[in-house]
């Protein structure tokens, strides 16, 4: 019965709701005992865990090694006492005989062969005649150490050389002992030193450990926590310089068009102006807010889209389609300027993305296409698959991009002087959405002489959400 109450499984205990609070739950840890608190692993696991610490099997070697040092202290002690009691007793001996050699001459050929035997062959007889005799002159076995001189010589000696190679013994073993404890707190103190050194100076770990066991665990740690400080740090430099050139950049597009509106509005203000004038000058401060308006809601969708403030609900859909729906409001745009838009999608080929940004996207570069393309070219859209990607090309047969200028067109405000007027946001906005894609938008010059962007974008969601 006991057997079958050991086996039977505890009944498993309800999860708790995702939606407890963490205060709601501190009462609960705190009332139940400690091995329900956290999971206890089996002895194996524990002793296993704890032998891969270089230290643990350090101190088990330094404590077999003490075992055996012993162990072989007390045989060489045994066998010098020995030794040398025997020497002792050797020498008492002879003085014996001696003495009764020169008394009874005729014991001399027997007394060596007796005090040699002892009293086996004497019979119990002779031995208890003897006891009886010694015990007349106060010799027996209760009698003081002290009393006999080969017993009391034979225990001091003993005694100092017990205690002497036994705290040699201890001071030898404490002594390895302080060094091996002091061990790992060397290593904590010069991988602090380093840390706090690597902190002061935003610079990586000096001093690294690359070991076993918790210690090796720890300056693990302590090195992924130095190098997340460092990229944290060199991010919110990053950020600042970010932030500092994009409200440079802001101020200095909105400056010019800031001080059009002003003048216009003076002369707007002045009574001689004349009716159409006035018109005119309204229609200019129209377009001037609507300008300024586009770079504030460009500037506002490319900062949502770097910091990942924007949600994407990408899906499988046909490719053909988000490209119609993104070229749609620029064939206007394309009669105006005499160019075609030619675009050769498959219908079947489905691509995983959000239709809404990835238009916009594609907008952007057609639109940028578009207006650098002379009159009677055409402006080409293609897809085409992989067996890992769907890949979009956008070419022109314009004047294209220097090669000095590739590196740089997507960056904010720049500007190609491909003779557009362009602010220079519509390339970095379709760069963060198909980045946002996970995919790569890629620019180079073609053989017609114009320029071909080129949207890599994967079949599948590469990295978990």
């Amino acid at each position: 019965m006991e057997r079958l109450k050991e086996q039977t499984p505890a009944p498993e205990r309800p999860a708790s709701k995702p939606d407890e609070s963490h205060a709601q739950l501190q009462p609960l840890l705190h009332g139940l005992p400690r091995h329900e608190r956290m999971p206890m692993l089996p002895l194996r696991f524990r002793t296993a865990r704890l032998w891969r610490n270089p230290g643990i099997r350090r101190l088990a070697a330094i404590g077999l090694l003490a075992l055996l040092a012993s162990l072989l202290l007390v045989w060489a002690l045994t066998q010098y006492e020995a030794h040398r009691l025997k020497r002792e007793w050797i020498a008492r001996g002879d003085a014996l005989i001696g003495t009764l050699a020169a008394a009874h001459p005729e014991w001399a050929p027997e007394l060596p062969k007796l005090f040699a035997e002892g009293s086996s062959d004497t019979g119990p007889d002779a031995a208890a005649a003897g006891r009886q005799l010694a015990e007349q002159y106060g010799l027996s076995a209760e009698m003081e150490n002290s009393l006999l001189p080969i017993v009391s010589s034979f225990r001091s000696h003993a005694r100092l050389l017990s205690t002497g190679a036994a705290a040699a013994l201890l001071l030898l073993l404490f002594a390895v002992l302080i060094y091996e404890y002091n061990k790992p707190y060397r290593a904590i103190r010069a991988l602090a030193a380093s840390l706090e050194e690597a902190v002061k100076r935003n610079e990586p770990l000096q001093n690294r450990i690359y070991g076993e066991g918790d210690l090796g665990l720890l300056a693990h740690g302590v090195q992924e926590l130095a190098l997340r400080l460092q990229e944290t740090i060199a991010q919110l430099h990053r950020d600042k310089k970010f932030l500092k050139d994009t409200i440079a950049d802001i101020s200095h597009q909105l400056k010019t068009p800031l001080a059009s509106l002003t003048i216009y509005i003076e002369l707007l203000q002045d009574p001689r102006t004349k009716p159409e004038d006035a018109q005119e000058f309204l229609e200019t401060c129209r377009r001037e807010l609507e300008r300024m308006e586009w770079l504030t809601l460009t500037l506002l969708k490319i900062a949502r889209l770097e910091a990942e403030a924007l949600e994407l609900m990408p899906r499988d859909l046909p490719i053909a389609e988000t490209i119609e729906q993104a070229v749609l409001p620029m064939r206007k745009l394309a009669e105006q300027r005499d160019v075609r838009l030619e675009i050769a999608a498959p219908a079947d080929l489905l691509c995983y993305h959000d239709p809404h940004w990835l238009a916009e996207a594609i907008g952007n570069v057609v639109k940028n296409a578009v207006e650098h393309s002379p009159a009677g070219s055409a402006v080409r859209v293609e897809a085409e698959e992989t067996p890992v990607f769907v890949r979009l090309s956008i070419s022109d047969e314009g004047l294209g991009i220097e090669e000095r200028h590739l590196p740089h067109i997507f960056k904010k405000f720049y500007s190609a002087s491909r003779g557009g007027s362009g602010v220079g946001l519509g390339l970095p906005l379709a760069k963060s959405i198909v980045e946002r894609h996970e995919g790569v938008l890629s620019a180079s010059r073609n053989d017609r002489g114009g320029t071909t962007f080129r949207f890599t974008l994967p079949h599948r969601r590469l990295t978990n959400p």
